[in-house]
């Protein structure tokens, strides 16, 4: 078992759709959070003294809500999660001990020892998202790490996730699906498509789906 000084983090991704953000800064730090957590669904506050045009732009289209005033005790209220992207140590630390005491889990840029969980350097390519932590030690390293891996997702990937997903959907749990959706990328019905044998791998998933269809009482 780690110590706490060498525990690790533990990786999830967040399904924030709907619920409550808040983020507070809105400096080009604070932008590029707020343009993530919009990708998610999220409803998104901003609180902070100026904004950027961009902020104000997205506020304006109501797609985020911009409060341009300081932060002050209680603005934590609600929220479901709290970023903080401020240059101002003590503006950071107050909404930590906030967010602390509400039981709010916190994110506050640059200040490892203020954060209850890290955010990883995220790269997407459809439903295929990599993401490279380094518990906050090397950002630039992750940023790097993930270009790289980026770079080895092809379109041939993302259609086998999404075709993966519309399976999922359809066909009833259990060993068979999961060895149908096996094949489709291990080097047989994936390896198929990844060559560009497109006919012979649908004649291949057609058959499987006929015996899958068999099996069912």
């Amino acid at each position: 078992m780690a110590s706490p000084d060498t525990a690790t983090d533990f990786p999830v991704c967040l399904r924030l759709r709907g619920k409550r953000v808040l983020l507070i800064g809105a400096g080009n730090i604070a932008e590029g959070r707020a343009l993530q957590l919009l990708e998610t669904g999220a409803r998104l506050r901003m609180i902070a003294p100026q904004a950027t045009e961009t902020l104000r732009r997205l506020a304006t289209e109501g797609r985020l809500e911009l409060l341009e005033r300081p932060y002050a005790r209680g603005d934590l209220d609600g929220q479901a999660l709290v970023f903080v992207a401020t240059d101002d140590r003590r503006v950071s630390e107050a909404v930590a001990e906030e967010a602390r005491a509400l039981g709010i889990w916190l994110n506050a840029a640059d200040e490892p020892d203020l954060c209850d969980f890290t955010l990883p350097s995220v790269g997407r390519r459809g439903a295929i998202t990599v993401a490279v932590s380094t518990s906050g030690q090397a950002p630039a390293l992750a940023r790097a790490l993930r270009q790289r891996l980026v770079e080895q997702i092809s379109l041939h990937h993302v259609q086998l996730a999404r075709l993966s997903g519309w399976l999922r959907e359809r066909l009833p749990r259990g060993p068979a699906r999961g060895r149908l959706l096996r094949l489709l990328v291990e080097d047989d019905i994936g390896g198929q498509l990844a060559r560009g044998q497109r006919r012979a791998a649908w004649a291949r998933l057609r058959a499987e789906l006929e015996a899958l269809g068999e099996q069912r009482p």
